[in-house]
């Protein structure tokens, strides 16, 4: 039995969830990170941009602050993944 299979491959995904919801941060470097107060602080996701500044997934926070000073720093908001997520899959 042939099973075709799709691989969509969603790099910078929270970054580019945030870009697509707000105009204002397309083009700019986005990073998507815990919160330090948590004790959380590392980037969840770096946009293009961010990631031009040597900013990588799993990276601390204060490193990547130190790489990215005009990044644009946000906490990850998990219902909008979602939501994205599920009109990708329609979509597809």
């Amino acid at each position: 039995m042939h099973c075709p299979i799709l691989l969509a491959d969603m790099n910078s995904f929270f970054a580019s969830v945030h870009q697509a919801i707000d105009p204002s941060l397309r083009g700019r470097p986005v990073i998507v990170a815990g919160d330090p107060a948590k004790r959380h602080g590392i980037v969840l996701a770096a946009s293009y941009e961010a990631k031009a500044y040597g900013v990588q997934t799993g990276m601390g926070l204060n490193e990547a602050r130190n790489l990215c000073r005009d990044g644009v720093f946000l906490k990850p908001q998990y219902s909008q993944y979602v939501d994205f997520s599920i009109r990708i899959i329609r979509i597809m």
